[in-house]
């Protein structure tokens, strides 16, 4: 029988031809190569299938999943549902990773017994980049606050610079919320308060691209704006409930806002249930209670 893949690697794809290759080749040229690779097309209309079946007749560990457009959530889980590896990571298809990159996460978690490993990230933008979390030790970290602060989780809810165990996630029950956006910020919620031991990697980061057309960077809709109230709110809520101390920043939440040409014109904060509508988001005009 054969042994079952260290790591699975979940990769959700829409319409990211131009910046495929980059991504899918950080990954076969890991220096870890007991891997699986699992890729999610997820309706692209670009010529993102295509590209994924050539490399999948290429590598044998590439497996590759059509769907029907059902957002990274779904993509995610589809990938999650037939995942072998002992732990499982996850990468955007327009990010990618150096060589080393699963090697190394792996090996933390496996010497510290750990249910999470995680890294940095570097935020990309045309020739320039900008560290946004960087561990320079290994330290093991357990209790919830701990693990949110290092992760600066909130405001950072980033599903990717880590390395999960598969068997934690299946225990817990955790899927990603399927059909909006900001699904991750509850899973990545859960997942650092219900999980056991994180180690940090040093010297070690995540290559997070800011590609202008991809679905965090669009243009903020109402339906946008809606799921991301809903999603701070549940996180906000699920905390509290857990007892876990949350920022007072943190716990005032952005229900709508109004811009014009880039500027902010005004915008409907809530805490608790007080909303308050100020005026270019710093004088507030009116409260009221909802």
């Amino acid at each position: 029988m054969a042994l079952l893949p260290k790591v699975s690697v979940v990769i959700p794809v829409y319409n990211t031809a131009p910046l495929l290759a980059r991504c899918l080749e950080s990954v076969v040229r890991q220096s870890l190569a007991d891997i699986e690779i699992i890729c999610v097309d997820d309706g692209s209309t670009d010529s993102s299938p295509e590209i994924l079946d050539s490399w999948a007749e290429r590598d044998s560990r590439i497996r590759v999943i059509h769907q029907a457009n059902g957002r990274q959530g779904k993509a995610r889980n589809a990938a999650m549902s037939i995942a072998r590896g002992e732990y499982i990571g996850m990468i955007d298809s327009d990010d990618y990773i150096p060589e080393e990159y699963f090697a190394r996460l792996y090996d933390a978690a496996c010497r510290n017994g750990a249910d999470i490993a995680v890294c940095g990230i570097v935020k990309q933008k045309h020739l320039s980049s900008r560290s946004v979390i960087h561990f320079t030790r290994e330290q093991t970290v357990e209790r919830a606050e701990d693990k949110l602060r290092t992760m600066h989780c909130p405001p950072d809810f980033h599903p990717v610079n880590k390395l999960y165990r598969r068997e934690m996630l299946e225990r817990l029950g955790l899927r990603f919320a399927e059909g909006v956006q900001y699904e991750d910020v509850m899973f990545v919620t859960r997942a650092l308060c219900e999980s056991g031991r994180m180690v940090t990697v040093p010297d070690l980061d995540y290559v997070y691209v800011l590609n202008p057309t991809s679905t965090v960077k669009s243009r903020q809709t109402l339906a946008k704006q809606h799921q991301k109230y809903v999603a701070h709110r549940d996180m906000v809520e699920y905390l509290e409930q857990r007892g876990v101390a949350v920022d007072r920043r943190h716990r005032t939440i952005t229900v709508r806002h109004y811009s014009l040409c880039g500027v902010c014109l005004w915008k409907i904060k809530e805490r608790g249930r007080r909303r308050t509508v100020r005026l270019f988001d710093v004088l507030p005009i009116w409260s009221y209670t909802v």
